[in-house]
């Protein structure tokens, strides 16, 4: 079965090394080149299947930079003559479809740092060089080889090669001949100092350009091989406010992405979109207020203690509930994949009826969102009130970062009315503006779909840094409720030694992606309320302790149906109208991971996600148990903001 299965498969390597050799004139650099090209053409043929990659070498032995200096971007993407490399892939998919993917591997023994070194892909359409050519990829954050750019390509050999993306595409029962254009150059700002130290002369970095195919009918050797495609993924949707960011690992800070580039995210890397607001005005030195960051060029650091919340964009999908539905009711100490497919704009159709369903948490009241914003952290409060009594208060002023105290001592209603004021009576605190996003409390489908997203090839499950044993979302087990915090396993006790930050590799252990880019404290920290909670005779939510009123009477009402989700009995195989509550990891995702699972009753009627610091093992991200809604000392909510224009 595996010898019949291979001779389906194609794959096809072809290697360009590029190199950058750094010499010293006066304060300055140049550079000369070695270029090393493989077989001219390599061709695979299976049946009626081809697939040829093609180095173009008539006129050019690859990127020539002799005696070239740092360039800005600008001229960068504009080289000609010995600055590109050019190749051609070429194929004839006849009664099938071939997918290909372009990509970088970098030679180990290079000196340059890699943020110095920037990449340009283009695709001839034309026979100008200049106006023939549509950008492909554009390397804005430089880094291009760190953990957070790093591109996970399978191969058919069960090996797995480590690279950077370029290019992703397919060819569908056609012949077709792209030609493509590689540049590469050192970036204008490569002698500056970086990370505390100058990037010094006799430099060198190499890399070498890669082509894989696969027939798209064929799957991979392993569950872990199969080809991601991401390209249903939804654009994150900014609001005013908002900033783009990404993490530069090489100085230790956020910074602000280009938006309209391809390395602002990548889901098939498990690279989700952050985005954060800052506040108004700041006592730091001049550049530091919002207007500033605003309007501030990419790749500008944002510090941390401008930020006032942190947000992570999670985009429409469907998911397979029949590869789930037989975990049901049962232990699972390593659950499985839960299989994800991204949905493009708002559609509802789903790609097959008999398998998957749309995920109920793009679904907001008359609309249906095309993603939506989830808190990165749970959230403190910037009067910094903790205390039983004063804490449980809707008119503090949210706050969602690392490194502080999350807000506890919160009743369910107040934690609700506290999230909504965030785009009404506190909007310029965030530089919110208008009707075209919504903040509130997060529903319990809006957890599950983050908890579901982090078991996808797309979260922490489909993360190749960790092993078969190592799939979950670690515990945040620090006794000071301090966000972002990792335990030193996933079930660890509770400790007073509160090391492992956010932005530690230890720490990234307690993301959602299993790096910075996820959603954290969603083991441990605190019991999150969630909105979500068991009916009552007139189909409204339990009251119970939650602070809201019925009626007439004066307080916090209960809200719009849109805010919450309804359970309709004890059973929670039965509780959504007599069925399985698909897509909110009850049933489906009983005691995964041995997470804890107490359903609610009518005296306890609301339900809390993910566990508290101190519970060990049955903490995690699939855990739930019930609540009175009352203040607690171990319990606070998380935060979401769905942009509806």
């Amino acid at each position: 079965m595996e010898e019949k299965r291979t001779k389906k498969e194609i794959i096809v390597v072809c290697l360009l090394v590029l190199s950058l050799v750094l010499i010293a004139i006066g304060t300055t650099f140049a550079f000369f080149q070695y270029s090393k090209q493989g077989t001219t053409v390599n061709k695979l043929e299976s049946g009626t299947l081809t697939f040829i990659y093609d180095e173009n070498r008539k006129e050019k032995n690859g990127v020539s930079l002799t005696n070239a200096f740092p360039m800005s971007d600008t001229d960068g993407v504009k080289q000609t003559g010995t600055g590109f490399f050019e190749f051609q892939v070429r194929s004839e998919a006849k009664g099938a479809s071939i997918y290909y993917e372009i990509y970088l591997t970098k030679d180990n023994n290079s000196t340059l740092p890699e943020y110095a070194v920037k990449t340009y892909l283009t695709e001839v359409t034309g026979e100008n060089i200049e106006s023939g050519v549509s950008n492909l990829f554009t390397s804005e954050a430089i880094n291009l080889y760190s953990e957070l750019g790093k591109s996970k390509v399978p191969s058919l050999l069960n090996q797995e090669v480590i690279g950077k993306t370029l290019y992703q595409g397919s060819v569908n029962e056609e012949e077709i001949t792209k030609t493509f254009r590689y540049r590469m150059w050192v970036d204008e700002n490569a002698n500056q100092v970086r990370g505390g130290e100058w990037i010094h002369n006799n430099k060198t970095f190499s890399v070498k350009v890669n082509v894989y195919a696969q027939n798209n009918s064929i799957p991979g050797p392993t569950d872990s091989a199969e080809i991601c495609n991401d390209s249903n993924v939804n654009e994150p949707k900014l609001v005013d406010g908002m900033i783009p960011v990404y993490y530069d690992y090489e100085e230790a800070t956020w910074k602000k992405a280009n938006a309209n580039t391809a390395n602002w995210y990548n889901y098939c890397n498990q690279e989700w979109a952050n985005a954060v607001t800052v506040v108004e005005k700041t006592e730091a030195e001049a550049g530091h207020d919002r207007e500033d960051y605003l309007k501030a060029e990419p790749g500008t650091p944002i510090l941390i203690d401008d930020i006032n919340t942190m947000w992570v964009w999670i985009p429409r999908y469907e998911y397979n509930y029949v590869s789930i539905a037989n975990y049901a009711g049962e232990t699972q100490a390593q659950p499985g994949e839960i299989k994800v497919n991204f949905i493009s704009g708002t559609s509802s159709k789903v790609s097959d009826e008999n398998n998957y369903k749309m995920h109920p948490a793009f679904t907001f009241g008359d609309k249906e969102l095309t993603g939506f914003w989830y808190g990165k952290f749970e959230p403190s409060n910037e009067e910094q009130i903790f205390n039983d009594g004063p804490a449980n208060n809707s008119n503090l002023t949210p706050v969602i970062k690392p490194g502080v105290v999350s807000w506890r001592w919160i009743n369910i209603s107040n934690a609700f009315y506290a999230s909504l004021s965030m785009n009404s009576t506190k909007a310029s605190t965030y530089g919110f503006k208008g009707e075209e996003i919504n903040t509130h409390m997060s529903k319990n489908s809006e957890w599950s779909s983050v908890a579901y997203l982090s078991q996808s090839k797309y979260g922490k499950y489909g993360n190749d840094t960790y092993g078969e044993n190592d799939k979950e979302v670690y515990i945040n087990n620090c006794s000071s409720l301090i966000t972002g915090i990792a335990g030193n396993t996933a079930s660890a006790g509770q400790s007073n030694t509160c090391t492992n930050t956010y932005d530690t590799i230890q720490g990234q252990k307690a993301s959602t992606t299993g790096n910075i880019t996820g959603i954290y404290d969603m083991s441990g920290g605190s019991w999150e309320r969630v909105m979500g909670a068991l009916s009552d005779k007139n189909e409204q939510p339990t009251i119970a302790s939650s602070g809201f009123v019925s009626g007439d009477a004066q307080g916090n009402k209960i809200p719009e149906d849109k805010y919450y989700d309804l359970y309709k009995g004890t059973d929670i195989a039965k509780a959504c109208n007599g069925s399985i509550c698909y897509g909110h990891a009850l049933s489906e995702t009983l005691a995964w991971y041995g997470d804890t699972h107490n359903n609610i009753i009518s005296t306890l009627p609301w339900f809390g996600r993910g566990g508290a610091y101190h519970d060990g093992a049955p903490t995690g991200v699939f855990g739930f148990s019930d609540s009175y809604g009352e203040p607690l000392i171990s319990s606070s909510f998380r935060l979401v903001l769905a942009p509806i224009a």
